[in-house]
């Protein structure tokens, strides 16, 4: 089974990076340092070789409809999406400037931290494939979070989920499929808005299972 997630470098996006101790020591008491270390190293590995699995889920939000995904009980990141974008919510350390964060969006990859920070606290795959060219991010002062903008690069694709985690493995973050029915559904009702603007669909019902926005009826249009 594939190693989950360690979701925990969610905990505190806004701390600062740890300050390592200064100062000398000689060299028997680095000495008698390294063998405490050793001994404590190999006790904890034979008490333990597992790390805890994070408590994570996803749940729609009130109001706004965006699905949060939350670790531990901590809000990550809230997305939702539409049949040409996926935008991601991620709550922005207060105080901190745009130019304080990195945002990289790849082709098939997501990556974000704050500039002063060694590693990234996002670093992972999308669900599919993006249009990076066209994807864009900006710091929503107002309500207080980077909003990154994914164009897909497969126009009506319906995303389960919108990070695979560094598995290859969306379960941390997939929507049910309930869900995942209700998306679709909202989907295919924009695509017939789009391509019917003379007539309302907002009270449309499918009967049976709701078709792929991106394949149904000779596929999407690309605009």
């Amino acid at each position: 089974m594939s190693k989950p997630i360690d979701y925990s470098k969610f905990d505190h996006i806004g701390d600062s990076d740890s300050e390592s101790e200064s100062g000398t020591r000689d060299s028997a008491a680095q000495n008698s340092s390294n063998e405490e270390t050793s001994s404590s190293i190999q006790t904890q590995q034979a008490h333990s070789t597992q790390m805890p699995i994070p408590t994570t889920k996803t749940t729609q939000e009130p109001g706004t409809g965006r699905y949060v995904f939350s670790c531990n009980g901590q809000k990550v990141y809230a997305w939702d999406q539409n049949l040409d974008e996926v935008n991601v919510y991620i709550p922005a350390p207060p105080n901190l400037p745009a130019s304080a964060f990195e945002i990289n969006i790849q082709p098939q990859g997501l990556q974000v931290k704050i500039r002063s920070h060694d590693k990234f606290f996002i670093d992972e795959k999308t669900f599919s494939k993006v249009d990076k060219s066209e994807s864009s991010w900006y710091l929503d002062e107002d309500e207080g979070d980077i909003h990154i903008v994914m164009i897909k690069a497969h126009r009506g694709q319906v995303w389960d989920s919108v990070l695979m985690g560094n598995c290859g493995i969306a379960s941390q973050g997939t929507v049910d499929p309930l869900t995942q029915e209700a998306i679709r559904k909202d989907m295919m009702l924009e695509r017939f808005q789009e391509e019917h603007p003379g007539f309302d669909f907002r009270d449309a019902e499918f009967n049976g299972n709701v078709p792929e926005p991106r394949e149904f009826l000779g596929g999407v249009q690309y605009r």
